[in-house]
C-alpha cells in the first residue's frame, strides 16, 4: 500500500487523535488544506529516521525505480541531503574538492563542519555568460595537487541544465578511494527516460541528491538522497539525516514523495516521451530567432544540456536577462530567475502544449522588439579569493560596512549571493578581490538583487574589522 492510500483510509476510521498534531485532523481555518491527511508517527505509520515497515518500504521502491542502493526520503528539501551527505563523508578539517558553482547549502557545510574547501573554477559559455560543465581532467589536477582530498562534490545538472560527464569523473576517482558527491537537485528526471541525458547513480557517483518537487509532479521541500557502493556508510548516513532533518516530518511531504514515484513507475515513459516532444518542437520553431538564443548542448564547454531548462540568452542585444524575465512576465508567464545575460524558463511533464505555445509567442516578440548592443558582461562567478579566517570566525567577528570598490583587500564577514541561483560570490573569511567587487558593481547597477547574510544597504557589503 502506497502511503497516500495508507493515509486517505486511517483519515476514515472513526479514532480519536489524543497525540500531535494540534489541529486534531480538523479543520479550524483554511479549510482547502488537508488537514484529516496531517499526522506524527502514531502506529502503523513508522519513523523516518528508523524506518521499518510502510516508510522503508516507500524508500526502496524510490531506490528500485532510480536504480540506486538505497534511498533516503528529504523533507528539509536536498539542502538538507547535501549537509547529511557531506556530513557522513568527512571529518572536521578534511578537505574537498567542490565546484565553485556549488549552491550555498555546500558552502553551509564546509562552515559548519570546519572543512578546507578546494575549488574548482569552471569554463564559461561564450554564448552564455555562465558556467559549463565540470572538466574530469580539472578534477585529476586537482588530486594530484592536493591528495589528501576525501571527497568531491559537483553539479549536475545546473540551474541551468548544464550536465557534466559524471561517468568521467567518476573513473578519475575509482581507484582513490574518494566519494563523488553529486548534487542532482535540477536532475531528479534524468536516468527516468531516455528522452534525457542520463544520470549521475548510472555513472559512478557515490551520492546523489534530488529535489523531486523541482522538475517532477511533487511538494516543495520533497527530495531523495541516493547511496550506492560502499564508500558512504549507510549507518553514518543515516544518522547524518538525523541530524539535519526534522525530527516531526510532514506525511503530506512523504505521501507526496511516495507518490510521486509511485505515479512515475506507472505513467513516467509516456509522460516523458510527450515532454521530450514537445520540446523538440518548441526548440525546432524558435531555430530563426534573430538575435535572442537558446541554450542548447553543442555550445562551448558544455557536454551535455537538460532541454527542460529553457535558458533564453540575450548577449549582443540591448536586454538583460532581468529585462526578458519583466517582459515575460507582462505576457502572464513568471519565470524561474534571470541574471545579467540570460533568463531561465523551466518547464516540466507537467507543461502543456498551451504552456509551450505561450511562451514560444512572448519569445518571438521580445526578439523582434529588441536591437543589436554591447555592453560589459559581468562574470557569472568571480573565481574565489583568498581564504584568511575560517567562515564560522568571520561570521561572529565585528563588522563594518563599505562600498564595493572600498571593500578591495578586506576579509567579507558574510556571504553574498544572488538569489536564485543561491552560488555565493564571496563567503565569509575570504579576502575581497577586485574581480568580485568589480562583479558586485556590474550586477547591481545590471538590476540583479544581491542578497547577504547582514542586513546592508544597496551597493554596500560587510567586511571583518
Amino acid at each position: 500500500m502506497y502511503l497516500y492510500q495508507a493515509l486517505l483510509e486511517y483519515s476514515r476510521q472513526d479514532i480519536c487523535p489524543m497525540h500531535m498534531p494540534g489541529h486534531k485532523r480538523r479543520s479550524l481555518h483554511s479549510p482547502a488544506l488537508p488537514w484529516h491527511l496531517d499526522i506524527s508517527e502514531i502506529d502503523g505509520f513508522d519513523n523516518l529516521h528508523a524506518p521499518e515497515g510502510i516508510l522503508l518500504a516507500a524508500e526502496a521502491r524510490a531506490a528500485r525505480l532510480w536504480g540506486s542502493e538505497g534511498a533516503y526520503f528529504l523533507v528539509n528539501g536536498s539542502s538538507g541531503g547535501i549537509l547529511a551527505g557531506i556530513y557522513a563523508c568527512t571529518r572536521p578539517g578534511d578537505q574537498i574538492l567542490m565546484a565553485r558553482n556549488c549552491h550555498k547549502a555546500v558552502y553551509h557545510a564546509v562552515e559548519i563542519l570546519g572543512l578546507y574547501p578546494i575549488y574548482l573554477e569552471l569554463p564559461i559559455t561564450g554564448e552564455g555568460e555562465l558556467c559549463g560543465s565540470v572538466p574530469s581532467e580539472a578534477v585529476e589536477a586537482a588530486l594530484e595537487a592536493h591528495p589528501d582530498i576525501h571527497l568531491v562534490i559537483i553539479t549536475s545538472p545546473t540551474y541551468e541544465g548544464v550536465v557534466s560527464d559524471v561517468g568521467a569523473i567518476a573513473e578519475v576517482l575509482r581507484h582513490r578511494g574518494v566519494p563523488l558527491f553529486v548534487d542532482e537537485a535540477h536532475g531528479a528526471h534524468l536516468g527516468l527516460s531516455s528522452y534525457f541525458p542520463p544520470g549521475a547513480i548510472h555513472q559512478g557517483a557515490d551520492l546523489v541528491v534530488q529535489s523531486l518537487h523541482k522538475t517532477l509532479p511533487s511538494l516543495t521541500q520533497t527530495g531523495v538522497l541516493h547511496r550506492l557502493g560502499d564508500l558512504v556508510s549507510q549507518d553514518v548516513l543515516r544518522h547524518a539525516l538525523g541530524v539535519f532533518q526534522s525530527t516531526s516530518p510532514s506525511y503530506l511531504l512523504l505521501a507526496a514523495l511516495d507518490g510521486c514515484g509511485a505515479f512515475l513507475e506507472a505513467e513516467g515513459e509516456a509522460l516523458f516521451a510527450l515532454w521530450r516532444e514537445r520540446l523538440d518542437g518548441f526548440y525546432q520553431r524558435l531555430r530563426d530567432l534573430k538575435l535572442l538564443k537558446l541554450l542548447s548542448g553543442d555550445m562551448t564547454h558544455i557536454y551535455a544540456h537538460d532541454p527542460g531548462k529553457v535558458v533564453i540568452l540575450c548577449g549582443g542585444t540591448n536586454l538583460t536577462g532581468m529585462a526578458l524575465l519583466e517582459g515575460l512576465r507582462r505576457e502572464g508567464l513568471e519565470l524561474e530567475m534571470a541574471l545579467p545575460g540570460y533568463a531561465l524558463a523551466m518547464t516540466s511533464l507537467a507543461s502543456t502544449e498551451e504552456d509551450f505555445a505561450r511562451l514560444e509567442e512572448a519569445i518571438r516578440r521580445l526578439d523582434d522588439a529588441c536591437t543589436p548592443a554591447s555592453h560589459q558582461r559581468p562574470a557569472p562567478l568571480p573565481p574565489m579569493p583568498e581564504h584568511l579566517i575560517p567562515a564560522r570566525e568571520a561570521l561572529r567577528a565585528p563588522g563594518r560596512q563599505l562600498g564595493f570598490a572600498e571593500s578591495v583587500g578586506q576579509v567579507s564577514r558574510g556571504y553574498v549571493w544572488a538569489y536564485p541561483p543561491g552560488v555565493p560570490l564571496v563567503t565569509p573569511g575570504a579576502r575581497i578581490s577586485r574581480e568580485v567587487a568589480e562583479c558586485l558593481e556590474a550586477f547591481t547597477e545590471r538590476g540583479v538583487l544581491l542578497r547577504s547574510t547582514f542586513d546592508v544597504g544597496v551597493g554596500r557589503i560587510e567586511v571583518v574589522l
